[in-house]
């Protein structure tokens, strides 16, 4: 089976960990341009008014062209406690957020000088929560195309949530109805140790056409 090619995320979506789940082999790609509007930087989450939005400001703002492995977090805004205090009142009344928050809340105490760095070290604690059995490498430069790996890079999109990746009992449920594709710790603080039985009783994404080249044109 190939690898999979694809970007690193922000307490990256559902459909996004369900790829991961589908691969024993995982390619981060560590030389592209950082992109705007993409997970890179935001995740979705379930308040009582519906979907909300977390973003990591970075140092530059939109405008800047440079590579996401070199981005830095801009802490001007106090967003870490902004973050925090989200999952927290989203989520202190899902069944599992208790048995999690201790893992998660260094990262919002902490300071990391790279988005990349930040979002590299929240995956790794994911995927020990989730129990994904899957080696990671990273990219050692730009390549439009790999015959090797399945691309995926910029696939998995806030523009593009996947309706039916997985269902499963939301905390505000009742009050928004179902959201689906929001970040997998949605997932997590919903069910715990079977979210990654969740995962994969679902269909994988179907190929697209390949990976668009944004070196020349990224922005956020």
């Amino acid at each position: 089976m190939a690898k999979l090619l694809i970007e690193m995320q922000y307490l990256g979506s559902i459909s996004y960990y369900r790829e991961l789940l589908r691969y024993k082999e995982i390619l981060f790609e560590t030389h592209e341009n950082f992109e705007k509007s993409t997970y890179r930087n935001r995740c979705y989450v379930a308040s009582p008014n519906g979907k909300l939005r977390l973003t990591i400001p970075v140092e530059g703002g939109k405008g800047q062209r440079a590579l996401y492995s070199e981005i830095k977090i801009d802490y001007e805004e106090d967003w870490q406690k902004i973050h925090w205090q989200s999952l927290t009142s989203c989520y202190r009344n899902s069944p599992y957020f208790e048995f999690y928050e201790d893992r998660f809340e260094p990262f919002y105490t902490n300071r990391f000088e790279k988005l990349f760095d930040f979002n590299n070290q929240m995956l790794d604690l994911i995927i020990e929560l989730l129990k994904i059995d899957i080696n990671i490498e990273f990219t050692v430069d730009y390549q439009k195309q790999y015959s090797d790996a399945d691309d995926f890079r910029s696939r998995i999109l806030p523009s593009n949530p996947q309706e039916t990746v997985v269902k499963y009992r939301q905390v505000f449920e009742n009050k928004t109805g179902f959201i689906p594709d929001l970040s997998i710790v949605d997932l997590l603080f919903s069910e715990g140790p079977h979210a990654k039985e969740k995962l994969s009783h679902h269909q994988p994404l179907p190929m697209g056409e390949g990976h668009k080249d944004f070196r020349s044109k990224n922005t956020d």
